[in-house]
């Protein structure tokens, strides 16, 4: 089977989901390795392609690190 075969099978990642994915990694996350609560803590595609749901294609994130990531960084009031 191959790439895109793989990811047609995978299912979506539904909120419950994404939750699940968080709490398993205990609520750290990937790129500064420290506890967030989990209202601050988003699922990000390292390949950007939100149709493959692989365990290893996806990062656990704070809402600024995922938006600096993508170049949306957040403008300070």
């Amino acid at each position: 089977m191959n790439q895109l075969e793989r990811e047609k099978k995978m299912p979506k990642l539904t909120p419950a989901k994404r939750e699940e994915i968080i709490r398993r990694r205990e609520n750290i996350s990937d790129k500064d390795g420290k506890k967030h609560p989990i209202t601050n803590l988003e699922i990000h595609h390292k390949d950007r392609n939100t149709d493959n749901n692989d365990p290893k294609n996806l990062r656990v994130l704070t809402k600024d690190e995922h938006q600096d990531l993508h170049g949306k960084g957040r403008t300070k009031r």
